[in-house]
């Protein structure tokens, strides 16, 4: 079988299969995460990033720019954990490289690859080699290499895949965590799994038919403000005007300095080839006016919010006061009941439930910030898995968005502590990034499946103490696992111990382990707090 290239309806179909075998398979990428620890695995990420991309691109008409501009901003919105983000800037950067091709050959999709990686690489701040970093880029250089030699579509991209797996082959290599635990790179090795569905459409050995997906009447994705949330007298600008702008050497930028005296909850998103557009106007055709001379228009929605919306905000402004903007809100990642009203009391505006066990999507994070009434918001995502998918908010919204990288719970209470509402947004971010090193966090958790790490040769169900996110001790008893990894954290009369038990440990239990702790460290002060967290029994911190 020859093929020579990928049009629309096939595009569609190929990528409906590849997001259905890595879905199919993420069980087998969660298992390879280098911890034992229940966490928001890289399959379970990697699998609802791709459902999202599919999900949007299955609206788009069979046009291959339009199937992968949807796929893009799906993807952007639905980016769960590291390894999500990792996926969406892969669909941005190949939609980017690929732009308005009409089909996809060898040229195309060599470009789309290489533009792919550089893009991926460019999300992480200090990459690292030996993970799905380096899978992408040696595919996209192994098929630089293809191109001009090789003339099939398919057998190009069966060998720019096993190319992808020789190198995936290689990670442990070059990342030594992944050496020590035996495994391959698992976000590697998720993307395998899609180039495989991929290729196994394009051979015919598979076929998933495209769900026939119908416009929704009103898409909340782009709003800059929650609309349920708006009363009827603050709807200055009655259109919602949303539509499609391509066209060359486009500047965002620009765009919206030039739109922004005409209307509010503006959101514009793009590159210099394809922007999309949303704002609240009281002139529709003005603004389709305006960007008719710089490009091509498609996908125009123009709803009216005030016959749309007439009954239920009616009801909103007879049951609701208008609340007034603070400068700068709080949005927090937090599981658990206890530690929900710890952050709350601490000022958070919005809590996002997740963190360990589910990590919340581009879309969750958007979402929250919308509702906070607020002219800035900070993101605490208090889980190193949430950090980069938080710092793709800042490019949806239309107000300055700040993350501060909290990697734990201790970690975002300790931020904090050094907020000033008076302060700006900048210095707030400074000071509460600067508070997270103050102090040392713990984890006490159990081991979901046998690993061999640091020395320790895990099985299934042990308790495992984590210290700074690294496994620290093992044994069967979790009180004594809190004691041993608190003693390894240096702790002295002048330190300072905040615990958090969890959802499986009841209130007897936890009392039982304060007077443990208090008697191994007489002359430190302890407290103990009701966290509620799920499969953590044990989170604390040493300040």
């Amino acid at each position: 079988m020859s093929l020579e290239f990928i049009d629309g309806p096939k595009l569609k179909q190929v990528l409906a299969m590849g997001v259905e075998t890595i879905t199919e398979y993420k069980e087998v990428v969660d298992d390879l995460n280098v911890f034992p620890v229940p966490d928001g695995d890289t399959g379970t990420n990697m699998s609802l990033t791709f459902q999202a991309a599919l999900r949007e691109a299955e609206k788009a008409p069979d046009e291959v720019p339009a199937i992968l501009e949807r796929a893009a901003q799906g993807a952007l919105m639905g980016a769960r954990g590291n390894s999500g983000v990792i996926v969406s800037q892969f669909f941005r950067g190949f939609a980017k490289s690929v732009g308005k091709a009409e089909k996809l050959g060898i040229p195309e999709l060599s470009k789309g690859i290489v533009g792919a990686a550089n893009l991926a690489y460019q999300a992480v701040r200090k990459p690292v080699e030996g993970t799905i970093l380096t899978v992408i880029r040696e595919a996209g250089q192994k098929a630089q290499e293809l191109e001009g030699k090789e003339k099939d579509l398919i057998k190009f991209l069966k060998k720019v895949y096993q190319h992808a797996e020789k190198t995936l082959e290689m990670t442990p290599e070059l990342l030594p965590t992944l050496k020590q635990a035996g495994v391959v790179d698992a976000g590697g090795k998720g993307l395998l799994f899609f180039m495989q569905g991929v290729i196994d459409a394009l051979e015919g050995k598979k076929t998933v038919t495209p769900k026939k997906v119908e416009r929704e009447e009103k898409e909340n994705l782009f709003t800059g403000r929650v609309e349920d949330d708006l009363e009827l007298e603050e709807i200055t600008f009655q259109y919602c005007t949303e539509f499609i702008l391509r066209g060359k050497g486009l500047s965002v930028e620009s765009i919206k300095e030039d739109l922004a005296p005409h209307g509010d909850s503006m959101l514009v998103v793009g590159d210099e080839q394809t922007v999309k557009i949303h704002i609240h106007t009281n002139n529709p055709g003005l603004i389709l006016d305006y960007a008719v001379r710089l490009g091509e228009l498609s996908e125009i929605d123009i709803n009216n919010m005030v016959e749309q919306s007439q009954q239920r905000l009616e009801k909103l402004r007879r049951n609701q006061k208008p609340q007034t903007l603070k400068e700068i809100g709080l949005v927090a990642v937090v599981a658990g009941e206890g530690l929900q009203n710890i952050f709350r009391s601490l000022g958070v505006d919005e809590i996002i439930e997740g963190g360990q066990t589910m990590n919340p999507s581009t879309e969750d994070l958007y979402r929250a910030v919308s509702k906070v009434p607020a002219k800035q918001v900070i993101i605490l995502p208090n889980n190193g898995n949430v950090v980069l998918t938080a710092g793709q908010v800042g490019e949806l919204t239309d107000i300055p968005v700040a993350v501060v990288p909290s990697k734990s719970i201790p970690q975002g209470v300790a931020a904090l502590m050094s907020f000033v509402p008076e302060e700006s947004l900048v210095h707030n971010q400074e000071a509460m990034t600067r508070a997270l090193s103050n102090v040392i966090t713990g984890e006490v958790t159990f081991a979901v499946r046998n690993s061999t790490y640091n020395g320790f040769e895990i099985q299934e169900g042990d308790i495992i103490g984590l210290k700074e996110g690294d496994i620290t001790c093992v044994g069967k008893d979790a009180a004594q696992v809190l004691l041993e990894l608190l003693a390894s954290c240096g702790v002295n009369a002048d330190s300072f111990i905040t615990l958090y038990y969890g959802h499986d440990v009841n209130e007897q239990e936890a009392q039982s382990v304060l007077e443990k702790v208090q008697n191994l460290f007489p002359e430190t002060e302890v407290e103990l707090y009701y966290g509620g967290q799920p499969l953590y029994y044990y989170l604390f911190s040493v300040e």
